[in-house]
């Protein structure tokens, strides 16, 4: 079935992709140009990201050599063996990269690839959407990241129920409290009220009008925001 839900009938490997990527765009969060309204509570202002040539190193060393190399074709063995040398120029390029709040036009194409999930592999919709991408623009986005994680927590601006994507609070933790919840709620003869949710398609779906506009919200610097709105947006397949 395609996006429509209209059944379709493909032997071509070009239909096929034609179908997923159809039905992969229709999915998308379509906002207007100004987006909805976002608080403009501005909290304390994050200071810009400070690399250094042993961070990005360090960030090298790190990578999963065993992973697939993005649509730029380099991959993650050579720039884990070569980590030593290259350091120092990709702190450069990331610079340049931040400062001006561009990227290079490689880091925004993806490879996607279709794996199936689950239900009847006839439906377009039992397909999820995977990306390789580049893996240099791994790195930088790495180093983003961890700068402003640290950001939100310091600032406690993630609530504490948050699990999941966060350093020392996996989805096992988060069971394991509720279980420790329940249990006592058992013991002392409380009432115990569940409600499970399913955001389908969660990732796609994310607005990114409103997305910047809330990291914006959030204090972080004005040149990772402008950074990540560039990264998000023309972006290829």
């Amino acid at each position: 079935m395609d996006a429509t839900g209209r059944e379709v009938r493909c032997t071509e490997d070009a239909d096929k992709a034609n179908l997923l990527t159809d039905f992969y765009f229709s999915i998308y969060t379509e906002e207007i140009e100004e987006g909805p309204r976002v608080s403009n509570k501005i909290y304390n202002e994050c200071e810009d990201i400070t690399l250094t040539t042993q961070l990005v190193a360090t960030k090298l060393s790190q990578l999963n050599i065993s992973k697939s190399p993005g649509p730029d074709l380099i991959h993650p063995r050579v720039l884990y063996e070569d980590r030593d040398v290259i350091a120092y120029p990709l702190k450069l390029l990331f610079e340049r990269s931040l400062e001006t709040g561009q990227l290079p036009a490689d880091w925004k194409y993806s490879t996607i690839t279709a794996i199936y999930k689950k239900g009847p592999k006839s439906d377009v919709g039992n397909y999820r959407p995977v990306s390789l991408t580049s893996v240099i623009c791994k790195v930088l986005e790495s180093i983003i990241r961890d700068h402003s994680m640290k950001h939100l927590l310091k600032n406690e601006l993630l609530s504490n129920q948050q699990h999941g994507f966060i350093k020392r609070r996996s989805m096992a933790l988060q069971l394991l409290t509720m279980l420790d919840n329940w249990t006592e709620a058992l013991e002392t003869g409380g009432q115990i009220d569940t409600i499970y949710t399913d955001y389908e398609k969660a990732f796609d779906k994310v607005p990114h009008i409103r997305l910047v506009k809330k990291i914006a919200s959030f204090g972080l610097p004005q040149q990772t925001v402008r950074w990540m709105e560039a990264f998000l947006n023309g972006r290829q397949y």
